[in-house]
Parts: structure tokens; sequence; C-alpha cells
């Protein structure tokens, strides 16, 4: 071989008989080539040199009795493929106080405190190497200059198998730590680790531990099949997990204490024996995107004043409550999802604080409960399908904003004794219980609120503190839309919708303590038969159109509502576009909204008053603007419905698209003029209105929106031949509605297309059909004189 290679071998006669012999010999930089067997000496590297096995790993091993195994003592070295075993329980089988070490491909084998130690100034460079204590830990650092683990392997360690302490710094990444009789990884003092793409396994105590002021950056770090906690957090310094996990822990998943903040995203806690996550003792940080599922126990657990943020948060399959809030914790949430918890979906208790935002909640044997002093603002809670009550508060607060709650297996919202609860812009439906109940010893308020299709009253009042029911709706519930138990004046029922409840409203000083039938609500808070909002939400299809609609007449109450209180009217336009083609109940819907808002005391009367261009259009040289003003005269105090009101800004012929651009010109100057008594509703087909507003540059702000009014589908077409047979005391026959069905499916839905128009049509020639059919038949029945068949409807009629 050459003068730098030097070869070490048991064989007498072919080189070195001791490692530590060539060192000595070998110039510095000096490749020393070992071959197989066990080595009994105590290797100081004291030069530059590398040293390999000259067969490969696990054929040469370097053993100590007693002291290291390997020292260096030099600025670097590098061992490949070797074996170095310490069996001295004082002292570890690696040792690097100063310059770098290079072990490749080594197993590191001690039976003392540490397998390998790097610290002062030492730094370790261990790339697939294997590393078992079974006394004591895997690999120490302190040193500032640390080094690097990468794809190396723990076994049987008899403590913790990583350790980063003082002010040590070090790079793990793709390692497997499995065995530890004490952590996975261990980090106090000032340490510093950055983990990346790392397994830990089969550990005794938490598999991560991070404490003191040290600092933990990990990366898909996953933790599984582990005794105690998963990640335990209580640094003062820098904690981030990203795409992290905990996966079957026998304690927490993720424990965070000691005024910690850590950040945690992507990660994933699932099959725990304990919480999935916990925070405590003033912890904070913040939490996002993260999975919690299969626990035994609460899902998420903040406690002991501490005030962690979370958004995307999913919970699911917990055998307790999916998240709790106790001990006077304040949090923070938004976009949580909690599916399936034994318990409730989210519990506050014990004095907890939060502020909630966009919350899913899916089953659980109750979707929120706030209870014992506990305080919680939530927005947008959405809970569905609970076993027990949707929401529950006692001797507790909270307000509930913007939420909904469907299908309580109880009380779609239930405030017991000592609750204050606040409800805006909600909806319950379909509860087995009462939509709302306030029990004895509850109060609050209930604002512009819907509950309907409930198994008993819509809003029912135990109580006899004040309580304030504004603006809400109540409808289609199988007992009363809003029973008061107790006649008294502390609670107070203001512009009440009500239709479709089976038992009669009953409210105010005329309210009965347990009357099998409530006495009615006082005349002036009833609805009269007929009631314009509920004739709109019963018109057939329209969706969107309810919905938009609806949104407006909230608009107005509460603009009505500020005026009443003495404040100033928010801005806003009420002229309307009303776009779709023909036959989509458009002059139904226009004058349905007049109703509601003379209603309301917004308009004067609410009258509808329907004009086309003839109406407003004159033929001669100043007749528009007389035309067009007195038609909108006439409609003052209500509704001016403008059909095919691009007709106006459209040519058609002769001198006529002047005078139509002139009627435009007089209707912007009217509706300014006008424009707290009065509400113009254009409407026409949906891209012929665009011209429309463009036709005047005041004309689109002068209308706040457009609603589009889709063609019916084949079904609602059908259902309004049914609701015409219904009117005029027909029936339609099976066969008879299929047909109908395929024909409606069938026809072009172009500018010919009439919609309503064309099922009332299609019904009118059916009657006619039918009488004729009739009319040969000597003897008829009242149900020959009622039923419709399939053969009475003509395709092509």
């Amino acid at each position: 071989m050459g003068q730098n290679v030097l070869t070490v071998t048991q064989t007498p006669g072919h080189g070195y008989r001791q490692i530590g012999d060539a060192i000595a010999g070998a110039p510095e930089g000096a490749l020393i080539v070992v071959g197989p067997g066990r080595y009994a000496e105590n290797l100081v590297l004291s030069k530059p040199v590398t040293i390999t096995a000259e067969r490969g790993a696990g054929t040469v091993t370097i053993y100590a009795r007693t002291g290291v195994a390997v020292t260096l003592a030099t600025a670097s070295a590098a061992l490949t493929g070797v074996t170095a075993v310490s069996a001295d329980a004082d002292n570890p089988a690696v040792l690097v106080t100063r310059g770098q070490l290079s072990l490749t491909e080594c197993s590191i084998e001690g039976a003392g405190w540490s397998a390998v130690f790097a610290s002062g100034e030492g730094t370790v460079l261990m790339r697939g190497c294997a590393v078992r204590n079974e006394i004591g830990a895997g690999v120490v650092v302190t040193s500032p200059h640390g080094g690097v683990l990468e794809s190396c392997r723990f076994d049987s360690m008899g403590t913790s198998a990583v350790v980063v302490a003082d002010d040590g710094t070090l790079l793990m990444r793709a390692c497997a730590l499995s065995g530890a009789t004490g952590n996975g990884i261990c980090l106090n003092g000032r340490g510093r680790l950055v983990v990346e793409d790392t397994t830990i396994s089969a550990t005794a105590k938490p598999a991560v531990a991070v404490e003191q002021e040290a600092v933990l950056d990990a990366k898909r770090l996953t933790v599984t099949d582990v005794a105690g906690i998963g990640f335990y957090l209580a640094s003062n310094g820098e904690v981030t997990l990203a795409d992290c996990a905990a996966e079957e822990v026998g304690a927490e998943g993720v424990f965070v204490a000691d005024g910690c903040k850590p950040s945690l995203h992507g990660c994933r806690v699932r099959v725990t024996g304990s919480h999935g996550v916990h925070f405590t003792a003033r912890s904070n940080g913040v939490v996002s995107n993260c999975e919690v599922s299969d626990v035994t126990g609460i899902g998420v657990h903040v406690t002991e004043r501490s005030a962690p943020e979370f958004d995307r948060l999913a919970i699911s399959g917990c055998t307790a409550a999916g998240l709790k809030v106790s001990g006077s914790a304040d949090p923070f949430f938004r976009r949580l999802h909690v599916l399936g918890s034994d318990g409730a979906g989210i519990e506050f208790d014990g004095g907890g604080r939060g502020t909630m935002e966009n919350v899913e909640i899916d089953g659980g044997r109750t979707g929120l409960r706030v209870s014992a002093g506990a305080r919680l603002s939530m927005s947008g809670l959405s809970v569905r399908n609970t076993v027990g009550a949707g929401v529950e508060v006692a001797e507790a607060t909270l307000s509930l904003v913007d939420s909904a709650i469907e299908g309580a297996g109880a009380d779609g919202i239930h405030a017991a004794a000592g609750a204050t609860l606040s409800v805006a812009r909600s909806r319950v439906q379909n509860s087995a219980g009462a939509g709302c109940r306030f029990a004895e010893g509850a109060s609050g308020t209930v604002t512009e609120s819907e509950f309907t299709g409930g198994k008993a009253d819509g809003i029912l009042l135990e109580t006899e503190e004040a309580v304030r029911v504004a603006s809400c709706t109540v409808r289609d519930n199988q007992g009363s839309g809003v029973r008061q138990l107790r006649p008294g004046t502390a609670i107070e029922v203001l512009d009440l919708i009500t239709g479709g409840n089976s038992k009669p409203d009953a409210y105010g000083t005329s309210a009965s303590a347990g009357s099998a039938e409530p006495a009615p609500a006082p005349a002036d808070h009833a609805k009269p038969a007929g009631d314009p909002l509920v004739d709109l939400q019963n018109l057939v299809g329209l969706a969107g159109v309810k919905r938009e609609v609806t949104s407006l007449i909230n608009l107005n109450k509460m603009a009505k509502r500020r005026q009443d209180a003495g404040l100033s009217a928010p801005p806003m336009a009420r002229h309307l576009v009303f776009a779709g083609a023909p036959g989509t109940g458009k002059t139904t819907v226009a004058r349905l909204y007049g109703q509601v808002l003379a209603q309301l005391g917004v308009l004067r009367q609410g009258h509808l008053v329907e004009v086309a261009r003839a109406d407003l259009v004159a033929q001669i040289i100043g007749g528009t603007a007389i035309k067009t003003t007195e038609a909108f005269t006439t409609a003052l105090g209500g509704v001016l419905f403008i059909d095919e009101a691009y007709t106006l800004s459209s040519g058609q012929g002769g001198a006529g698209p002047d005078f139509g651009r002139e009627a435009i010109d007089t209707l912007v100057k009217l509706m300014e003029d006008h424009r707290e008594d009065v509400v113009v509703i254009a409407a026409g087909y949906s891209a012929e209105m665009q011209h429309f507003l463009a036709a005047n540059p005041g004309m689109e702000s002068r209308f706040s929106r457009t609603i589009e009014f889709a063609n019916y589908t084949a079904d609602e077409l059908v259902t309004i031949v049914r609701s015409q047979c219904a009117k005029h005391d027909y029936q339609l026959e099976d066969g008879a509605a299929e047909a109908l069905r395929d024909h409606f499916e069938a026809i072009p839905k172009d500018g010919t297309f009439g919609n309503g128009r064309t099922a009332r049509r299609v019904f009118e020639r059916m009657t006619d059909r039918q009488a004729s059919r009739l009319a040969e038949s000597p003897t008829l029945t009242a149900a020959d004189l009622t039923l419709l068949k399939a053969e009475d409807f003509e395709p092509g009629a």
C-alpha cells in the first residue's frame, strides 16, 4: 500500500497489531485500514486520520473495559464501519470535547451514563450509525457545535436516546429512536435541536421533553407506541412542531405547560390514553391545521389560565368532551370541527373564557355546554344531530351569533338557572324539545333568530327573569311559537313573526302558567292570516330569492329599530332589480315585499303599482316626464314595479328610444327626491337589465342589488300544477304527474318559455280536456270530477 495507507491486522507480520500504534506511526491525513477482530484498547485519535473496517461494518470492534473506547484529541478524524464498546459505568464509549469526529455506519455501545458525549468545542457527525446503551443515554450534546445525526438508529436505552443540554446544538435527520426507558429526545438548559423525518417509539417517559429554555424545531417527527406523553413542552424557548404526529400514546399526545408558547402546524394526534392536547399552567402558543382523533378522554383541554390560539382544528372520536376549557383559561378558536364525541362537543366550565368563530359540531351528547361561571362569545356555530341539547348554558354567560342548530335530541338551546344567554341572527331547526328554552332563573335576549320545525314550542319561557325576544320567526313547531308560563312584565316579545305552529302563542301579562292550551298572544303582536312573509316562504322554489328578500327585510327591520331608538339609520337604497325569465314570480314577490315593509312601518301603505313602457312613455315631446311622474306618484308609500324595464333603454323605432331615456332620467330624479317613501323594482331578462342599468350614470347607484330569478325546475313546475289543482278542487293522478315532469324536462327553456305561466296554462288545458272526456259519461262520481289523468295532458297543446 502507499505510504499514506496503513493496515492493522491481528495476523502476525502483516501490519500494525493495535490501532493506536498505527495512529502513532501515521502521517496526518492517513487512511488506516483495520482487519476483522476485537481490539481491546482505549483509542485516542491524536491525528487527523480516517479509520475504516476492511471487511465492512460490524467486523471491527474497539473494546474498552475501563475508560473511553474512542476519544478525539485533534481537529478532525473519521471512523467508518467500526464498533466502539465501553464497559465502564463512569465513561462514554465515544468522547468528543474538541474538533470534529465523523462516524459513518458505526455501532456505539455504552454501559455508563452516555454512549456518545459531545461537549466543550466538540462536534460529532454520525451517519447511518446504531447506538445502544442499556444503562444510560445514547447521545448527549452540550457543545454549541454539537453536530449532526443522520439516518441513525437508537435501541434499548437505559435513560434517554438523545439529550441536548446546556448550550448544546444538534441537527437530526431521518433517525429512528426506540426502546428508551427515559425520553426519546430530551432538551433542557438552553439546548437547541432541529429534527426532521424522525420516528420515536416505545419510550417509557415522554417521547419528546422540552424544558427550561430549550429550543425545538421539529418537522415530520412521529411519536408512536409510547407508554407516557407524546410531546412534553414546558420551555420558555421557541418550540415549533410542523407536520408532526403522536399516535398510540399512553397519556397526553401533546402536553404544554409552564408558560410554553409552542407553534403547532399540520400536526396529528391519534389514539391516546388521556387528553389529545392539553394546555395548562399559563401556556399559550398557536395551533393551526391540526387533527385530534380517537382519544380516551378529552380531545383538547385548555386550563389554568392558558390562552392559546387555534385555527382549523379537527377533533373526533373522544370518550369525553371534544374540547374543554376550564380553570379561567382564555383561548381563541377559529374554524373548529368536532365530530362524534361521547361527551359534549365543546365544554366551558370552571370560569373558562373564550372567543370562538366558525365552529362545527356533529353528533355528541351535547353540542355546546357552558357552565360554572364560564363566559363564551361564539360566532358562526353549527350544531347537528346531538343526542341531547344542541346548546346548554347554566350559571354562565354565552353570546351566540350567526349560528345554526339542527336535529337536537332535546332542546335546541337550553338556558338553565343562572344562565345569561344572548342569541342573535341564529337558526334552530327540528329540535326534539323546545327550539329555545329559558328555564327558571335564566335571563337573556333572543333577536333576529328563527325557530322552526321543532317537536315542542319554538321559544319556551319558564323563567320570571328578564328575557327579551325581538324580531324573531317561529314557524311550524308542534307546540306554540312562543309560550310564557308565568305572566309578568319582565319578559318582552316584540316584532314576532309566527305561523304554522300547532298551538297558539301565549306571552305577556295574559300568559297562563302551566296552561294546557296557552292563551293567545296580545292582539298587537299577532300576525293576521295571510302573513306576507309566510306567503313568501310558501312560494314554490325560489330558494335563492327567498334568502335575498329575507336578508333585505332583516336589514329594513334593523334600520327601523335604530330609528325608533333615536339612532341614525344605516345608509341603504331599497330599490331592486329582479332579473330573470317571465313567469318566475317576480311580480308576486314584489307585492309580498311591499306588504312586509308596510307591516314593519318602512312603507306607509305597501301597495304595488305595476307599469310597463307604455305607462311611462308618451309619443309627444314633454309628455313622457308628465306620464312617468303621474305613475310614480301613485306608487308613493308603496312599490313601483316596472315590468320589462329594459325596453326603456332599448330601440323601439321612431322617436321611442329618446322618450324611453327621458323616462329613465325622470325616474332617477324622482327616486332621489322620494327615496324614503317608495321602493322601485325594475324587472326583466338578466342580460337586458344590465344594459338598462348602464343607460343612465345614476341608475346603477340607485338600485342596491340585483336578485336573480332562476327558471323553475321540472319538479317545481309539477308542484305549481298540483297547487293549482288544490286551489280549484282537483287531484293529479300519479301517471299524469310523471307525464308532466317528462314534458317540463323536455321543453326548451328559451325566450318563449313562461315558467309558472306555462304550468298554469297546462293546468287549464288539462281541465278543458277532462271536461270533454267526462261529458260523454252518463254517470259521474265526485272522484271522477276531481281527478286529472295522464290522458288529459296533451304534450303538443
